[in-house]
């Protein structure tokens, strides 16, 4: 896999990070299935952030720019999220793996050649839906109707790219105009674009 230990230490802290804005987020989702339910859209209340679980991944895969990056990433922010005591328990680490998977595959597709928007947000559609997948039969998503899981399904799409694609790439690419990434691959490409 060819990683550094600053790779190592990058993958760990955007771990923890986001394994604090995912048990965060596990009530935020819980908030607005509460508001939501008396208008019949209780289902969605979680798909709407549901980019938020996805951030790990492709946050650490665009400064990194390697292979195994987003599962790692994903996994480790899981396994913390879980000892913090998330609410979805051991459940955390199936979905953790899952979503790590969904976020590589988008980068898998190119060939690991391309790290900009556009494989951000692919890798965002490939999150959104690998994961909806084996959720439908977790949690039940069958009982709400096709109807239902069609929206919740496309509500998930775009907060994913919302939160996993655009936000992920603003973010980043402010670190790096900052200085903060220079030892990294997407620091590096920065630092190309200012010496032009």
């Amino acid at each position: 896999m060819n990683w550094k230990l600053k790779d190592i230490l990058m993958v760990a802290v955007v771990g923890v990070i986001f394994a604090l804005v995912f048990y965060g987020a596990n009530y935020l989702g819980t908030a607005l299935t509460a508001v939501l339910t008396p208008f019949g859209y209780g289902p969605l209340g979680y798909q709407l952030i549901y980019g938020l679980w996805f951030m790990a991944a492709t946050f650490a895969t665009y400064i990194i720019q390697k292979k195994g990056v987003g599962i790692v990433a994903e996994m480790l922010a899981a396994v913390v999220e879980t000892v913090l005591g998330g609410m979805f328990g051991p459940m955390t680490l199936v979905n953790g793996f899952i979503q790590g998977f969904g976020c590589e595959f988008g980068f898998m597709i190119t060939g690991y050649k391309f790290f900009n928007l556009f494989t951000l947000v692919l890798s965002s559609i490939t999150c959104a839906v690998i994961s909806f997948i084996p959720e439908t039969f977790f949690y039940g998503y069958l009982a709400y109707g096709g109807q239902m899981m069609l929206i919740m399904l496309i509500c998930r799409i775009i907060s994913s790219i919302i939160f996993t694609g655009i936000i992920v790439k603003i973010i980043c690419d402010g670190l790096a105009k900052a200085g903060v990434l220079k030892g990294y691959a997407l620091g590096m490409k920065q630092k190309m674009k200012e010496a032009k």
